[in-house]
């Protein structure tokens, strides 16, 4: 008997079920996986690249002043927001016009981070104004009351307002649409989202059909489950037809004040501020950061410090081989020097902070003296770059800041007119306070008053708290060239500095520098009380043994909250100032996404 014919069709099925199993596990398996992030699609991959890169001959002349740099991109915590700010910026809108949608729809899709419950922070680099801060931090009531679990007045929705009408170019309306449109409808959680749900289910205070919505017959809603916030939408709704009014003298004002211990006067006081970022030029750049009661500063005083370090003879000291910033940043030999360098600048910017960070509207704050040469020689006194130094110094003295929070969010936008706006939004904790009115999760800020009556963080009728949200942006030849920002709590500062100071000296194992998602992803480490907790479960044995002969405490600690979730993006000039490329980068360890595009 001929069995060949036979074999023939054994191999050809095999071979088909194998190719078809190769598919199935290549293209259609994540399509069906439950636990799948929802939103990574290809729709959403498509323009999530580390770079992008342009042709300058193309853009605009320098020298008549045309701003044309042919990239434009936004890098969010959330697919759906990084998606909205693009489609916002392909229909005329500018960069400004994308943060108000991009701010709208986080609230829908981020609700435990950030919304109009909270405020925030947005420095805006503008090619004709330059740049400048916008505060929109939650205050006190000014009626004197302390509110349930620390709640603040919001500022975000005010804050939306007063950009918009400086710089927007698009409709009010038509920039919370998408935002309304999402809260009505629905969009599937992700895995972040059912942790930190699931996390708070004793803090929120849920009507019983919203307790439903999240937590469906009693459990925390699944990844891929969708969450539809009617009351939400409703109250965006009465935001988008009425503007700010609404909220802060209008029908949704007297609807959260008749719910909560607030006061119509409280809500009607508030008011939104503009002011000069805290800058310093470092090297070829001027460093900007959100201003005070912000931490802007901490950042920019501790890469000035690195900065001065890197031009002293201390650095021939503390490197082993070739003196420079390059190799104690990236020499495996180096890499405990390079930590306790970090360490010990961070801890002398955070202390100094304690100090002369406070709401300027309540206290005098000369920014440009905060990163003058007598701020900087009195910061570098405290670095020690051999030994420990201030072990028992006290760093954090409110109930927020000694608390371990991971809260907040951070986004970038940029545009082909050259404008870049680097913003960060808190509610505090995680989903605030847990009171939930109107479809709006209230912030609890007032826990970042200082309980003492003579520290400049005190609390007082009207007063904005300090907070640790920085939102960063770099500037060369007049341009802005990075956009950085981050959650995270107390960590902000620190991981900001160490991801700053690793995309500007990092390089990869073929010498290259750095890009800026390389730059983001690679392992953070944090110091607090001489414990260093690194985040790479892989930490060379060596430099574990040096950081413990100078008297650390070595700590692995892999979770993805602790390190913040940095977002950024970075735009590359030649010599003239032309634009020739565009980074993106989003933190995957908050599933951060970005989008970019070239204009060409």
């Amino acid at each position: 008997m001929n069995y060949k014919p036979y074999l023939r069709w054994t191999y050809i099925s095999a071979s088909i079920i194998f190719v078809g199993l190769l598919a199935w596990n290549v293209y259609f398996v994540d399509e069906f996986d439950p636990f799948r992030e929802p939103y990574s699609g290809a729709d959403f991959q498509d323009r999530q690249v580390d770079s992008v890169d342009v042709d300058p001959a193309a853009g605009g002349n320098n020298e008549t002043g045309e701003a044309s740099v042919d990239v434009y991109g936004v890098s969010a915590i959330h697919p759906l927001a990084a998606d909205v700010g693009m489609e916002v910026m392909e229909n005329g809108g500018n960069a400004v016009d994308a943060a108000i949608a991009v701010s709208f729809m986080l609230n829908v899709v981020e609700p435990y981070g950030s919304g109009i419950g909270g405020g925030g922070v947005m420095l805006v680099h503008d090619p004709e104004d330059g740049i400048a801060s916008y505060d929109y931090r939650e205050s006190a009531p000014t009626s004197g009351s302390w509110p349930a679990r620390g709640a603040a007045v919001p500022g975000l929705v005010k804050g939306m307002e007063h950009i918009h009408t400086d710089y927007a170019s698009l409709p009010w309306e038509d920039l919370m649409e998408d935002a309304v449109q999402t809260a009505e409808e629905g969009f599937q959680v992700g895995n972040i989202f059912n942790r930190q749900t699931g996390n708070a289910v004793r803090r929120l205070e849920l009507s019983g059909e919203n307790q439903e919505r999240f937590f469906p017959d009693g459990q925390t809603l699944e990844v891929n489950e969708t969450l539809e916030q009617p009351e939400l939408a409703e109250t965006l709704r009465a935001i988008q037809e009425e503007g700010a009014d609404t909220f802060y003298t209008g029908s949704v004002a007297e609807s959260i004040t008749s719910q909560t211990d607030f006061t119509m006067e409280d809500f009607a006081a508030y008011e939104s501020d503009v002011r000069d970022p805290v800058s310093a030029e470092i090297g070829d750049q001027i460093v900007h950061g959100g201003p005070s009661p912000s931490s802007g500063a901490v950042v920019v005083q501790a890469l000035q410090m690195a900065d001065a370090i890197a031009n002293s003879p201390d650095l021939e000291q503390i490197t082993e081989g070739e003196a420079s910033m390059e190799a104690l940043v990236n020499e495996p030999e180096n890499e405990a020097a390079y930590m306790h360098l970090i360490n010990e600048i961070t801890r002398s910017a955070y202390s100094y902070r304690l100090d002369t960070l406070g709401d300027p509207g309540f206290d005098n704050i000369d920014h440009q003296r905060l990163t003058g040469a007598d701020a900087l020689e009195t910061m570098l006194t405290r670095v020690d770059t051999e030994t420990i130094t201030g072990a028992d110094e006290e760093l954090f003295n409110t109930p927020a800041e000694e608390a371990d929070s991971r809260h907040t969010t951070h986004f970038v936008v940029t545009d082909t007119e050259g404008r870049m706006v680097s913003a960060t939004h808190s509610l505090g904790e995680f989903y605030g306070s847990g009171i939930h009115v109107d479809g709006i999760f209230m912030n609890n800020q007032m826990t970042n008053f200082s309980d003492s009556d003579t520290d400049m963080n005190r609390y007082e009728p009207g007063k904005r708290p300090r907070t640790f949200v920085s939102p960063m942006i770099f500037e060369e030849q007049g341009k802005p060239v990075l956009g950085l920002g981050s959650p995270g709590g107390r960590r902000i500062p620190a991981m900001l500095f160490q991801t700053a100071m690793r995309y500007q000296h990092g390089l990869t194992d073929d010498g290259e520098p750095l890009s800026l998602q390389e730059a983001i992803q690679h392992p953070r480490f944090y110091n607090e009380n001489d414990v260093t907790y690194v985040e790479d479960t892989d930490f060379p044995d060596e430099t574990v043994e040096d950081l413990r002969n100078m008297g650390y405490s070595v700590v692995g600690n892999d979770s993805d909250l602790f390190y913040g979730g940095i977002q950024g993006l970075g735009i590359v000039l030649d010599d003239n100032g032309n634009v020739t490329g565009m980074y993106g980068g989003g933190d995957q360890r908050r599933n951060g996404s970005w989008q970019i595009e070239s204009a060409d």
